[in-house]
């Protein structure tokens, strides 16, 4: 038997509902996306990140689907992380309230945030390592985002 890297998010606590057992699978931060557009495939979307993926993928989401960014927009636009839920790593950090942006996101929306009673902290990148593909459903025309924060390559054919 073999134990992936993500093995570690099991909780060696009794009674927990992320506790390791025979036959159970960890909670897991691994996420991807196909989004389709009148039922045809038109984009995808991945980023890793730990804990921080999943809220990336988000942002990404929105900014092509409600933003009207274009890939390479999308993947470069800041963004935040929440840390108000249990880390799924190892030693598990907890903090309540806490709010990570990276340096593009404005200090004014920042004072708001800290006023709706958010501990806002800047950091150096957050969901780092995104790429979107996207295919355009009307010209089959090909685009595609890789993300600054670290060496990334977007294909497409």
């Amino acid at each position: 038997c073999t134990l992936s890297t993500r093995s570690e998010m099991f909780v060696l606590e009794d009674g927990h509902p992320n506790a390791l057992a025979p036959g159970k699978r960890p909670r897991t931060t691994l996420v991807s996306y196909l989004i389709r557009e009148a039922g045809v495939p038109t984009m995808t979307i991945g980023c890793p990140g730990g804990d921080d993926q999943a809220q990336a993928d988000l942002q990404l989401v929105l900014n092509l689907l409600v933003f009207g960014m274009n890939p390479q927009q999308a993947v470069e636009a800041p963004r935040f992380s929440t840390q108000t839920l249990v880390n799924s790593f190892y030693p598990r950090v907890y903090l309540p309230g806490q709010l990570n942006v990276e340096a593009g996101i404005p200090e004014a929306v920042r004072a708001e945030l800290r006023a709706l009673g958010h501990a806002v902290s800047e950091i150096g990148a957050c969901g780092i390592g995104a790429v979107v593909t996207r295919r355009d459903p009307d010209t089959g025309v090909l685009s595609a985002g890789a993300d600054p924060r670290r060496p990334t390559y977007a294909l497409a054919w």
